[in-house]
Order: structure tokens, then C-alpha cells, then sequence
């Protein structure tokens, strides 16, 4: 099995290489390369031992020209779960479902129904603690 990056992790790692790329159009890639690998590396942005593995993986992530083919090959896809509360309030369960805009947003139901799948991800950019929810993986 191929150690890949998490999406949280792809994500800083462009945000990184976009901001090196930016501030010095006028170098070499192969310096901003260096800098961009000893940043994520010094800061544990990625585990340095896993950054030093993959270490050609994070410089095709990082080039724009490679960056949407690397993303599919070293990147770990995110699974979509259903997500309804532990708890019951006064009898009801709290499920995410999608609101008009496609972003998680709650519901109250009499009992926990699977309807719309997001990935953990998706639940803690909308505001949610994905700690207080029972998760089931969407097939």
C-alpha cells in the first residue's frame, strides 16, 4: 500500500507553494522546491519522516503544472459519512443534511435517518464538532 497525503495535508502544501511561487516568480523552481520541502518539513506541517518519504510526491504536489495529477495519485480520497447526533433532544435525533448551497446544515428527525453523506472535513469547515455525531460510511 502507497503512503499518500491527507487532503488537509495537500491543501497547506499548496497554500506553502503558491506563496513561495508568488513572492519569487523570478527564481529557479528547484530553489523554491528546497524552501517549500524545509518549511513543511521545519513547521511538522507534515510528519518529517513521512515528508522525507515522499519527498518527490510533495514536489509534484507542489509544481502547479503537476499539482491536479499528483493530487490524484498521492492524495488519500476523503470518505462520505451520514451523520446523526449521539444524543436525542426531547426525543429527536440531529442529522446533517445538505442545505441549498450543498454545505452541511442540521435537521431534527424522531429517529436518526441517512440522507446526505459528507466527509469529516466538509462537517468541521461548516461548524460541527464531528465528535458529537455517530457516523456511518456511505457506500
Amino acid at each position: 500500500m502507497t503512503k499518500k497525503f491527507t487532503e488537509e495535508e495537500y491543501q497547506k502544501i499548496t497554500e506553502i507553494a503558491d506563496l513561495y511561487f508568488d513572492q519569487q516568480k523570478l527564481m529557479v523552481a528547484t530553489f523554491n522546491l528546497k524552501n517549500i520541502y524545509h518549511y513543511i518539513s521545519y513547521n511538522e506541517i507534515v510528519e518529517s519522516e513521512k515528508a522525507r518519504e515522499l519527498s518527490q510526491e510533495l514536489a509534484l504536489i507542489a509544481l502547479p503544472k503537476s499539482r491536479d495529477w499528483a493530487h490524484e495519485q498521492f492524495v488519500d480520497k476523503e470518505k462520505k459519512y451520514y451523520w446523526s447526533s449521539k444524543e436525542s433532544f426531547d426525543g429527536r435525533f440531529k442529522v446533517l443534511i445538505k442545505n441549498s448551497d450543498g454545505y452541511p446544515m442540521d435537521a431534527f428527525y424522531e429517529s436518526p435517518i441517512n440522507s446526505d453523506g459528507f466527509t469529516e472535513l466538509e462537517v468541521r469547515e461548516a461548524c460541527y464538532n464531528p465528535d458529537m455525531f455517530d457516523k456511518e460510511e456511505v457506500e
